[in-house]
């Protein structure tokens, strides 16, 4: 059988069981109390904790709640990243072999990685080139990561009822409430989530897509939902405020390096920065202005932390829901938008490296 026979099949098994807005013609003939469409699992911004630390514990006061998924996502394109090198490293010392294969493809990205730097910046190439092609590696395998099938559908079940109501009761202890005010907030949160019942079904190992009755109402124990053992790594903030700073900071020790402590008089325009900026303004007035132009270039530069983050954030996170909701709406839909989040990743990768670049080529020159 031809592979484009392979494909039409299964585009119509996923239009026949997924069907549009969550119904399908199998479950129904089959009078089963769940569909077959995929199921929306919860969208929370924040990593999913899996490994919990004591609360008692040095972890729990350092690291937050627990081992989430988007950190193991990081350590995943941590792993990846070395097996490339250890992969490709030896290869690299045969100079009499010819490159074949995805060593060739590699050797071909890397050599047109390595000369576009080269033109940009000159004798900062050694320099800058690790930070550009370590920040394209890195987010782009993190990136193309999560569109692996089963990459955000496999996991922890949860039930929400459980863990709506231990939320409810941290808050309350928390704010300084008694244990009594906790446990009553607890009980009627999972209360309030149980008569809802608007989750999912849990049926075996899969979870399900819940089938209302003829009164309109799910079965009782649709309560479930996923915690995907990974999620991509830079859907959380954690992950893109972490390399934003690692951008910023090198890009001021590079300015130093460059230009010494000058480097700070275009953001502090006065004395001991600009030793001369008295005489200057005694010449003339205006250039008194100098010194607010400064310090507001001194916010910007801090402000690249928070647009570095949010940037890769907003549209990582963005893709990885618009691709949540396509498929549970129609599941066929969610391949028009597959190859569209393909080139997204590899995008924010290479524009996060070429900025850092940018950053880091205009520091050393002088103002």
């Amino acid at each position: 059988m031809k592979k484009r026979y392979i494909v039409y099949i299964g585009v119509l098994l996923l239009i026949f069981f997924g069907g549009a807005m969550g119904s399908d013609p199998i479950s129904g003939m089959l009078g089963l109390d769940f569909s077959f469409a995929p199921v929306l699992p919860t969208i929370q911004l924040p990593g999913e904790v899996l490994i919990p630390w004591p609360e008692t514990s040095f972890l729990y006061g350092l690291f937050g709640l627990g081992f989430t998924n988007t950190f193991l996502a990081t350590c995943l394109s941590f792993v990846i990243i070395l097996l490339m090198v250890v992969a490709l490293k030896p290869r690299s010392r045969t100079v009499d072999e010819v490159p074949t294969g995805f060593y060739n493809l590699f050797e071909l990205i890397y050599e047109g990685a390595y000369n576009y730097v080269e033109r940009s910046v000159g004798k900062w190439t050694k320099n800058f080139f690790p930070f550009f092609m370590t920040f394209i590696l890195w987010i782009l395998i993190s990136n193309w990561m999560s569109l692996l099938p089963g990459f955000d559908a496999v996991g922890i079940y949860e039930d929400v009822s459980h863990f709506e109501a231990k939320k409810a009761e941290r808050a309350v202890l928390e704010a300084g409430g008694s244990e009594a005010e906790a446990e009553e907030a607890f009980d009627a949160v999972e209360h309030a989530v149980v008569e809802a019942n608007d989750e999912s079904l849990r049926r075996g190992l899969f979870l399900v897509s819940p089938r209302a009755d003829e009164q309109g109402e799910n079965p009782p124990d649709s309560i479930w939902t996923i915690v995907p053992f990974v999620r991509p790594a830079a859907s959380d903030l954690n992950f893109t405020l972490a390399i934003a700073l690692i951008s910023v900071i090198m890009t001021q020790y590079y300015g130093m390096r460059a230009q010494g402590m000058k480097y700070w008089a275009k953001f502090f325009a006065f004395y001991p920065f600009n030793k001369h900026q008295g005489d200057e303004i005694a010449k003339n007035p205006l250039a008194i202005m100098d010194v607010g132009v400064g310090l507001l270039e001194f916010v910007s530069e801090i402000f690249k932390i928070v647009s570095f983050a949010f940037r890769l954030l907003g549209n990582v996170f963005a893709g990885m829901v618009l691709l949540f909701v396509m498929a549970s709406l129609l599941p066929v839909a969610n391949l028009m938008f597959y190859f569209l989040e393909f080139g997204v990743g590899a995008l924010q990768a290479v524009v996060f490296a070429l900025l850092t670049l940018t950053f880091m080529a205009g520091a050393t020159q002088h103002h």
